[in-house]
């Protein structure tokens, strides 16, 4: 799981679990201070009324009493009124009895006072002291922590933005945007990738442009003397011989033209240029440039408008009706057609390998054995110019061939 969540995804959660661990910390240390805080008050006033009990047992002066009240910096209230009040209206904390007499712990108005008992003595005490509870060195001690927390948290992210600007210009790459630069200069890690992605784009781009001169030499260069051949090949007086070369020469000047379209289709200059159409029309074109028998081709076709690129769309649909056709036993192929999905279907073995095998520029030799040549290449990349996708299913001894135009 942790191997599928983005680094900023990771980052974030081990940040919010270690402020969630920092939170709970703290709330557990106020707990603890709090809970020592009264035991210490606890012991204090306990001291307090012992001192003072075991001093009635001896009848002390007023001398004695007033260095004890010095001693503990206490007072004695005098006001019987005031006794009253306290014992009536505070909040009772503790009362304990023993053998020396009862002492009682009172909190009123946020001061506390011991009230002491025994036989012939009867005397409340007021802490001089200030003994509440105070949070506010935890709170600053938990807003340093806090602003270092963040602090810290705000550096990660800035130096991990980057990665995100990298990690979008890849893909923009990726999309066919081969002018992508990244200018990051640190000396780091990332400075490092970047500079290594920058030296790996401008060698494809080299290469890029070396296999497009490459192949306009090529065309060029080919067109002609084909051109010839199949005007030489029409003379000749044997038929079979006759038939035979124009055949290959057919076959040769087919592949020109599919380099032709590669060529356009891989340019960083290509555009699609959408019209409204109907699909109809766009079948209709289809048939034109593939001269073949409308008779061969099933159709169920729900007419729907689109926007599209008329030309680009008629050569993908006569690339897979062509492949159906070509590779069925009876030589036929059938369109489904709705505005959800066009299907290119034909009896048939399976594919050998997954759809994503046929959809590159061939570079295995099976490839150009099967057949497939340049076709499904040319397909998928008109279909995905169009923000479309190209799947294959094989069902009921028949290939799907399916341009699903659902975004």
């Amino acid at each position: 799981m942790i191997k599928n969540i983005s680094i900023s995804t990771f980052v974030n959660i081990v940040f919010a679990l270690a402020f969630t661990s920092i939170f709970i910390t703290f709330a557990m240390f106020i707990n603890y201070d709090k809970q020592k805080h009264e035991i210490s008050l606890q012991n204090r006033y306990e001291l307090i009324a012992e001192n003072f009990l075991s001093t009635f047992q001896n009848q002390p002066s007023f001398e004695t009493l007033l260095a004890l009240y010095k001693k503990f910096q206490v007072a004695p209230i005098e006001d019987r009124d005031k006794k009253l009040e306290i014992i009536k209206s505070a909040q009772e904390l503790t009362i304990t009895q023993n053998y020396l007499g009862t002492y009682r712990v009172y909190r009123y108005d946020d001061i506390y006072y011991i009230y002491v008992q025994q036989y012939g003595y009867n005397l409340m005490l007021k802490d001089s002291t200030n003994h509440n509870y105070s949070m506010a060195f935890i709170i600053v001690g938990f807003a340093i922590s806090l602003f270092t927390f963040l602090f810290l948290y705000e550096i990660l992210k800035r130096k991990l933005h980057p990665l995100k600007i990298l990690n979008k210009q890849i893909i923009e790459f990726s999309n066919g945007n081969k002018d992508i630069k990244l200018n990051y200069t640190n000396n780091d890690e990332i400075g490092t990738i970047a500079k290594n992605f920058n030296e790996a784009i401008n060698i494809i781009n080299n290469q890029s442009k070396s296999k497009e001169l490459f192949m306009r030499n090529m065309m060029h260069e080919l067109k002609t003397p084909i051109t010839k051949a199949m005007f030489i090949a029409e003379t000749l007086n044997d038929e079979n011989k006759k038939d035979t070369l124009q055949r290959a020469f057919k076959r040769m000047d087919d592949i020109i033209k599919e380099l032709a379209t590669v060529e356009k289709l891989t340019s960083k200059n290509t555009m699609i240029y959408k019209e409204e159409s109907s699909f109809f029309k766009i079948y209709t074109r289809t048939l034109e440039i593939m001269m073949i028998n409308p008779e061969n081709i099933a159709t169920k076709i729900r007419d729907f408008k689109f926007e599209v690129d008329i030309s680009m769309m008629s050569i993908a649909l006569k690339n897979l009706i062509d492949n159906a056709i070509k590779f069925s036993p009876n030589k036929k192929a059938i369109i489904n057609a709705n505005k959800e999905q066009i299907e290119i279907i034909s009896l048939g073995e399976p594919l050998n390998f997954p759809l994503s095998y046929y959809t590159e520029a061939f570079s295995q030799e099976e490839k150009r054995s099967d057949g497939f040549g340049l076709g499904l290449y040319i397909v998928k990349t008109i279909v995905n110019l169009h923000g479309y996708k190209l799947d294959y299913k094989y069902e009921g001894g028949r290939n799907y061939f399916i341009i699903n135009m659902v975004k």
